[in-house]
C-alpha cells in the first residue's frame, strides 16, 4: 500500500474515528475526502478505509443499499490474511451488522463471529465486547431472551477480568439489566442497575443511562410515581441521549412503550415526539416502529371518536411502507446477484416474513391474536362497503392488580394462559379472539346473532370455573373471573365497527358497576 504514512490523510483517518458516534454528516464527507485523495494516490489502505467508514455512515441512517455497495467495495480491497487487523476488524463488525439489518441471521453471524477472533488476536477486550453485545441485541430483537443474556453475560465476565474500568462496562451493565427485566428476573436486573450506578466516572452519560435504568425497572414492577419520576429526569437531559445517535430512537421507543404500558399519557407522549425527532427520514424500520406506536397512544389515550381517523391514517402509511420495503428488497436482491447468493438470500427473506407475520399476528404470551391483528380487522371490516352482522365482546380480568400483587407476575401470566385456552377451546367459526393489552381481551364475532354470541360467553365463563383459579383478593369470587361487555348487530339496526366496540366497552363498565363477574350487552337499537 501506499501514501498510508502521508500526515494529511492520516488526520483525516483519526477526525473520522473521532466523529462517527457525534457528527455523521461530517463522518460521510470525511469519507469521501479520504476516497478521493486515496483513490488519486492508488492508496489501496485508505481507500478499503474510506468504504467501510462510508458504510458505517449509510448503517447508521439506516440506508441499507448504499451500505451494502460501500461494505462491497472494502471487501473487494481487504485480503483475508493482512496486518491490517485494525481495519478487519471495524469492518466485519459492520458487516455483521449489515447482515442483521437485512434479516440474514446466518451471514450476521459468521461476520460477528470472525470479528471476534480478530478483536481477540489484538487482545482488544473492548472490541470484542461490542461485538458480543451486537450479537445479543440481534437475539434480544428477536425475543430470544435467554441466549441474549447468554452473550451479554460474556461480555460482562470479560470486562470483570480487566484490571482497569473500561467505558464499554456501562453500557454492557445497562444491557443486562434491560433484557432481565424483559425476562421479569426483577431482582437480578436492581442488582447490575446498582452496578452501574457504582461504576466509572459520574459522567452525564452514566447518570442518564442509570435514570433509564430504573425507569424501565420501576415500570416493569409497576411503581407508576416512581417510574414517572425518572422519566421526568431523563426529558430534562435529552441532549445527553441525542448525543448517541445510533441507539436514540430505540431508546425513546422503549421508553414510550413502558409509559404506555403504565397508562401515563403525558410521558409517553414525550417520548413519542422525541422518537419523532431523533428517527431517520428515510429509514423505513424506523418509520415503521414510529407509525406503530404512534397507533398504539393514540387507541390508548386519543377519544374513540378519532380512532377510525388515526386507522385511516395508519393504513395510508402503512401502504407507502410497503412499497418502499419492496423497493428496497428489489435493490438487495440485485446485490445477491453480485455475490452469486440470491437463491439463498431469497429462502432466508421468506423465512423472516414467516417468522414476522407469526409474531404480529399472535400475542407471544397467550397465544390467542394480537393487538395489532386485532386493529387490522377492524379496520378491514370498517372499509368493507357490504359487511354481515357483527359483535364485539370485551372480557377483563376481575381484581387482576389483586391477583398480581398477591401471587406474583409469573401466576398473573399463567392465569392469562388459562384464560386465553378458555377462548381457544370454545371458538368456533366465525370468531376471532385477541388480546387486547394487560389483563383485556377482545372478540371479534362475525356472522353471529345475539344468542350465539351469549351461548359463546356462557361457555368461556363456564369453562373458567372449571379450572377453578383460586383468587383470594377477589371481592366478587374466590376465584379468577370475568367481566364482560358486549355488543351486536340487530337486524335493522347496524353500526360502524368503532361505535360497536365503543358500546361493548360501555357494556363492559356496566358489568364492573353491578359487581363484577358477570357480562352485560348494550342494545344497538337503543343509542
Amino acid at each position: 500500500m501506499t501514501g498510508y504514512l502521508n500526515n494529511g490523510m492520516r488526520e483525516i483517518m483519526s477526525r473520522i474515528l473521532e466523529v462517527r458516534y457525534t457528527d455523521l454528516e461530517e463522518e460521510k464527507r470525511l469519507c469521501q475526502e479520504l476516497l478521493d485523495r486515496s483513490v488519486k494516490q492508488e492508496d489501496i489502505y485508505g481507500t478499503a478505509f474510506a468504504w467501510t467508514y462510508l458504510g458505517d455512515y449509510y448503517i447508521a441512517v439506516y440506508d441499507e443499499e448504499n451500505a451494502g455497495k460501500c461494505l462491497l467495495e472494502a471487501q473487494n480491497l481487504i485480503p483475508e490474511e493482512s496486518d491490517w487487523d485494525d481495519l478487519q476488524l471495524r469492518f466485519y463488525s459492520l458487516f455483521g451488522i449489515y447482515h442483521d439489518m437485512r434479516a440474514d441471521e446466518e451471514n450476521s453471524i459468521e461476520y460477528y463471529l470472525k470479528a471476534i477472533t480478530v478483536a481477540e488476536r489484538l487482545n482488544d477486550v473492548a472490541g470484542e465486547c461490542i461485538i458480543l453485545n451486537n450479537l445479543a441485541f440481534a437475539f434480544q430483537r428477536h425475543r430470544c431472551y435467554e441466549e441474549a443474556l447468554n452473550y451479554y453475560m460474556k461480555a460482562y465476565h470479560l470486562l470483570s477480568s480487566e484490571q482497569e474500568e473500561n467505558p464499554v462496562r456501562i453500557s454492557i451493565l445497562g444491557n443486562l439489566a434491560e433484557v432481565l427485566l424483559l425476562m421479569n428476573r426483577y431482582e437480578e436486573a436492581s442488582k447490575y442497575i446498582e452496578e452501574c450506578d457504582h461504576t466509572g466516572s459520574d459522567s452525564p452519560q452514566k447518570k442518564v443511562l442509570g435514570y433509564k435504568n430504573w425507569c424501565l425497572y420501576y415500570a416493569a414492577a409497576g411503581e407508576k410515581e416512581k417510574a414517572a419520576a425518572y422519566a421526568e429526569r431523563i426529558l430534562k437531559n435529552r441532549e445527553v441521549i441525542d448525543e448517541e445517535m445510533l441507539s436514540a430512537f430505540a431508546t425513546y421507543y422503549t421508553l414510550s412503550q413502558k409509559m404506555m404500558d403504565l397508562g401515563i399519557a403525558h410521558y409517553a407522549k414525550c417520548f413519542l415526539m422525541a422518537m419523532k425527532e431523533t428517527s431517520v427520514e428515510d429509514g423505513v424500520d424506523q418509520m415503521q416502529v414510529l407509525e406503530d406506536t404512534t397507533i398504539r397512544y393514540e387507541l390508548l389515550f386519543e377519544p374513540v371518536s378519532k380512532h377510525a381517523e388515526a386507522y385511516h391514517r395508519y393504513y395510508e402509511k402503512n401502504q407507502r411502507f410497503r412499497t418502499k420495503v419492496n423497493n428496497i428488497i428489489v435493490n438487495a436482491m440485485k446485490s445477491k446477484i453480485h455475490l452469486d447468493q440470491l437463491v439463498q438470500q431469497t429462502e432466508i427473506m421468506q423465512s423472516e416474513q414467516e417468522t414476522l407475520e407469526r409474531e404480529v399476528n399472535l400475542d407471544e404470551l397467550t397465544g390467542v391474536y394480537s393487538r395489532r391483528y386485532l386493529e387490522a380487522l377492524l379496520r378491514d371490516k370498517t372499509n368493507e362497503n357490504a359487511r354481515k352482522k357483527m359483535a364485539i365482546i370485551i372480557l377483563d380480568v376481575d381484581y387482576f392488580k389483586e391477583y398480581n400483587d398477591y401471587y406474583g407476575h409469573l401466576k398473573g401470566d399463567t392465569a392469562l394462559r388459562e384464560i386465553a385456552r378458555c377462548l381457544l377451546d370454545n371458538r368456533q367459526e366465525g370468531i376471532s379472539s385477541c388480546r387486547y393489552g394487560g389483563d383485556e381481551f377482545v372478540c371479534v364475532c362475525e356472522g353471529l346473532g345475539v344468542e350465539a354470541v351469549e351461548s359463546f360467553i356462557k361457555s368461556i365463563r363456564e369453562s373458567l370455573h372449571l379450572k377453578a383459579l383460586p383468587h383470594e383478593k377477589s371481592h366478587c369470587s374466590d376465584e379468577v373471573t370475568l367481566s364482560i361487555g358486549y355488543a351486536a348487530d340487530e337486524e335493522k339496526a347496524q353500526v360502524e365497527m368503532h361505535l360497536l366496540f365503543q358500546l361493548a366497552d360501555q357494556a363492559l363498565y356496566q358489568s364492573k358497576r353491578s359487581g363484577r363477574n358477570t357480562y352485560s350487552r348494550k342494545r344497538v337499537d337503543m343509542i
